[in-house]
């Protein structure tokens, strides 16, 4: 379409090769031009912004390690909540396109793809595959409404909550008794969603290794679009992963054998942490266990979603239901000046019922007002402009933390994400 098509000339030429007649000829399509939904004030802004985010980030101190953040990578997206459109999308460390002009050499081609200079390749919105931490809850909250828990339920915001021998803290937020839906998602109460977690994982199967026994969380995450590409009109797109029962059979396949023996001879300098988690992997690592449960329901574990997932589903919220497809393409506009609108496309509609989406709604817009975000918004005028959030923050083996910050207005979905931040 953008390309047209190239002119062809067939000449009649004599034995000598001199033209001596014109055949037929057909004159050259000039290609069309394409308009795209960035608005280049946005993009700006997005880039200037999720930059200085991390180099903000970098400056504090992550009270885990006791170093300075790492930062190394992050994105951004900004979504029209009614079209689908995406209006500004960033990506972290980034590099400069006119590189491709005129070709690129094979020493700048491997420094985009160099770990050392943060593969700037990679676009992290669309192919930073990380988990979401308790950006996360939204999901957990409606699947728990649509299976017998209502708006009128409480349940203890209590320091931890023990599962087998093992205690789950809460991370974001201090203990604060007995609360509601709204109440756990505006201060991240991650032990109230614990306990939904294993009541529905007992419900369904529990310790079985039943993998295709019924899971109300999982069955959520995927009608939000997540373990799935969202369909943007762009190459590369990484699907995410839900890490459900049998996502975890097929793990356990594939790397039985490995730490099978790693248990069974463990390397000089293995940890013991490792080597107790290679005996129990052994044994049966297939199981979905309480555990993981629990960890899903806040946006932990094997999970992952990449920014522009979790933007779609920060959309759906926004909208009412409606999961779009993200379209970059707007217009194409045509040789003769005629515009031509791509239309936008819907990925499908969430089952879950308006009065949960109000909750959900009215959640987010007290995590703004007085909740984890809070500190955020001091003097930005909430009256006029209500903005509904979720911060997020997932912890990572052998890392730092991976920060998640989810808005939303009644017309635009902003998400930022830094990898090793906070």
């Amino acid at each position: 379409m953008l390309r047209g098509t190239p002119g062809v000339k067939s000449v009649i030429v004599d034995a000598v090769g001199y033209t001596t007649g014109l055949q037929s000829q057909t004159a050259p399509v000039p290609g069309s031009t394409l308009m795209t939904s960035i608005d280049a004030r946005v993009q700006a802004s997005v880039e200037r912004e999720l930059r200085g985010a991390i180099m903000t980030a970098r400056k504090q101190t992550d009270p885990v390690t006791k170093r300075k953040y790492v930062a190394d990578s992050g994105a951004a997206v900004v979504m029209d909540t009614k079209t689908g459109q995406i209006v500004g999308m960033a990506s972290y460390p980034s590099y400069d396109p006119g590189v491709w002009v005129g070709g690129i050499s094979q020493r700048e081609l491997d420094q985009l793809y160099a770990s050392g200079s943060g593969t700037p390749l990679l676009s992290r919105a669309l192919q930073g595959q990380l988990a979401p931490g308790s950006t996360f809850k939204p999901i957990t909250t409606a699947a728990a409404l649509a299976n017998g828990y209502t708006a009128k339920t409480k349940l203890d915001c209590s320091p931890s909550f023990t599962v087998g021998n093992r205690k789950f803290k809460n991370f974001e937020t201090t203990p604060f008794g007995m609360i509601g839906f709204q109440q756990a998602l505006a201060i991240s109460c991650d032990t109230f969603f614990y306990q939904i977690a294993y009541a529905l994982w007992l419900k369904e199967g529990g310790n079985s290794g039943d993998i295709n026994v019924r899971d109300p969380l999982v069955e959520m995450a995927k009608s939000f679009g997540l373990g799935k590409p969202t369909g943007i009109d762009l190459p590369g797109e990484a699907s995410g992963r839900i890490a459900d029962r049998k996502w975890k059979k097929q793990y356990y396949d594939a790397q039985k054998d490995y730490y099978c023996k790693l248990a069974d001879n463990p390397p000089a300098g293995t940890s013991s942490f490792l080597k107790q988690f290679s005996r129990e992997f052994c044994v049966d690592g297939y199981r979905y266990r309480a555990g993981d449960a629990v960890n899903f329901s806040i946006g932990q574990g094997d999970t992952t979603l990449t920014p522009l997932q979790l933007a779609t589903m920060y959309s759906a919220l926004s909208n009412g239901g409606t999961l779009w497809e993200p379209r970059v393409a707007k217009k194409v506009i045509g040789p003769n000046g005629k515009a031509t609108a791509i239309p936008s496309k819907v990925a499908a509609g969430l089952p879950v019922a308006a009065s949960t989406l109000k909750l959900i709604d009215k959640g987010l817009l007290e995590t703004t007002r007085t909740g984890t975000a809070a500190w955020k918004f001091i003097g930005f005028p909430l009256d006029q402009v209500p903005v509904r959030s979720k911060t997020g923050t997932a912890e990572v083996y052998g890392k730092q933390t991976t920060s998640w910050f989810a808005t939303y207005t009644d017309r635009y979905a902003v998400v930022m994400m830094i990898s090793q931040g906070r």
